[in-house]
């Protein structure tokens, strides 16, 4: 069976494009929406127009970090190709050997942390049976508030169920989880002006549903973040899937 003729796929796509379709609703991207984004860096280096990433604390469950080259290659590509069309605009690009998908958070930088969970994550991620899939990146979109992903699809739910079972299996897992299989490339941090707006969304409708790379995943990583976008992080522990 092909991956778009799996429900897993058509429903994961169809959540992407509902939020992808809300940028469309308007000329541009609105100052309002693009403070989520904006808040996301220093205050500074906004005002210098070098963006960098605020320090927080998250301990988070990935795969990628990095990714293969030949994988991360072609999400560059992209990163140059809408660089060529937003020109000075204001936008932060995730490096490539940051890129990653997000399986789960077990502390966002809001929340409460407690040393003692830690063994008790590792001791469930070794004893996860989990099973190596095939991770595919088909289309890219930019959501209302300037975030610009990748859309991934992971072959077999694999993502979600490993969601579903630490969600069942870890008490304090916090709430709030992604509920898609995304890879963040970057931000664009301030309106690009209707014209520039019209041409960056003929490009996005253009790879919306393009293939673009996929990979075998073989392994998961337990990640101490200590700047958003992994731009300061620590592997606490990999945890080889087959």
């Amino acid at each position: 069976m092909q991956i778009e003729q799996n429900k897993h796929f058509v429903d994961l796509n169809k959540s992407y494009k509902k939020v992808a379709d809300q940028t469309l609703k308007n000329q541009d991207l609105l100052p309002d929406n693009l403070k989520i984004s904006r808040d996301l860096f220093t205050e500074d280096s906004l005002e210098s127009r070098t963006p960098v990433p605020k320090d927080l604390e998250v301990f988070a469950l990935l795969s990628g970090l990095s990714f293969e080259h030949q994988f991360t290659d072609k999400l560059v590509s992209i990163q140059n190709a809408i660089s060529d069309i937003i020109e000075e605009t204001l936008h932060y690009w995730v490096k490539p050997e940051n890129f990653g998908v997000e399986y789960c958070v077990f502390k966002w930088p809001w929340g409460e942390w407690d040393e003692s969970w830690l063994p008790l994550i590792q001791n469930k991620l070794s004893t996860q049976n989990t099973n190596g899939f095939n991770f595919t990146v088909k289309g890219i979109q930019i959501n209302p508030d300037g975030c610009v992903i990748a859309k991934g699809f992971d072959e077999g739910a694999q993502i979600f169920s490993m969601r579903k079972n630490l969600k069942n299996a870890i008490d304090f897992l916090p709430e709030k989880q992604s509920a898609w299989a995304h890879i963040p490339i970057g931000r664009i941090l301030e309106p690009l002006g209707e014209h520039r707006f019209a041409k960056l969304m003929q490009y996005f409708n253009n790879m919306s549903d393009q293939y673009i790379a996929s990979q075998q995943i073989a392994s998961l990583k337990l990640i101490h973040e200590t700047r958003w976008y992994m731009e300061k992080h620590e592997v606490i522990g990999e945890y080889t899937v087959s």
